[in-house]
């Protein structure tokens, strides 16, 4: 759809990259700070910013605020939300909205804006980017999902489908069982609880170590340290999501020097 492109500016800091959006105002953005955080919003979430030491995400901190240098998980997916929630109309081919049969759990006025609508099932594959909709209640309500794209496959009645939040809407510290996949570092001196703030997604960062970790080798999301990193195990004890690169080793419970790589377009 021509009404949704992404839009490149070149800032004091780097090229800034906006989410494909309706329409914003472009006069209202100032210059980014890696290193300062906001009550309110000043960029989309998910606009990323390309800097000559790495790669940053805006997002929004969840429920409970982050220190510097811990590592960042995206949302726990919300009980109720997941892969079969129903379609309660049939949603034809180059439609712009889908109306989904709500479950368990309330859905807030655009708790899923820039995140997903994904097809799981009748026929399942299908992703969808949304673009807003309104507040549902629990128990079998109803509710529209407008999209950015259009319908690809028709949906029927038959379909199921899940919602998920855009992965840098409230983030948490990286639990030691995963709820989600890890999405970057805290960059600043804290990320306070529901405030806003760019995370670095790739590049070289301090992170948190729980482990003896070993300089070129790779380290994985902690096992036993909500928002460290573990040494990376190659006998597959340890399976969890390799974050980067040893640069410079740091003691366990102190930081090391990595360079991690979880930007999912950079």
């Amino acid at each position: 759809m021509a009404n949704y492109k992404h839009k490149l500016i070149n800032t004091e800091v780097g090229t800034l990259v906006l989410p494909r959006l309706a329409d914003i105002s472009l006069a209202d953005l100032g210059q980014p700070d890696v290193r300062a955080e906001s009550i309110g919003p000043l960029f989309p979430i998910g606009s990323a910013l390309i800097t000559d030491d790495g790669v940053y995400r805006y997002a929004k901190c969840g429920g409970v605020a982050v220190a510097i240098g811990k590592l960042l998980q995206q949302a726990a997916v919300t009980s109720g939300h997941q892969v079969t929630m129903a379609v309660a109309a049939t949603a034809v081919v180059g439609a712009t909205s889908v109306t989904i049969t709500n479950s368990t759990t309330d859905i807030t006025a655009d708790m899923y804006k820039d995140g997903y609508l994904y097809v799981s099932d009748a026929p399942g594959g299908a992703i969808y980017k949304i673009k807003s909709h309104p507040a549902s209640t629990a128990t079998n309500s109803s509710v529209v999902i407008t999209l950015v794209d259009p319908i690809e496959v028709e949906l029927t009645t038959s379909s199921k489908v899940g919602l998920r939040k855009n992965i840098y809407d409230g983030v948490i510290v990286n639990p030691t069982t995963p709820s989600g996949i890890p999405v970057g570092v805290v960059n600043h001196s804290s990320f306070t609880a529901s405030y806003y703030a760019w995370i670095k997604t790739k590049g070289i960062v301090s992170l948190l170590t729980n482990s003896t970790v070993v300089v070129g080798e790779p380290v994985v999301a902690g096992n036993t340290t909500a928002g460290s990193v573990d040494a990376y195990n190659e006998d597959g004890a340890s399976n969890n999501v390799i974050v980067g690169l040893v640069q410079t080793v740091g003691a366990t419970t102190k930081y090391s020097l990595i360079k991690i790589d979880l930007d999912p377009s950079w």
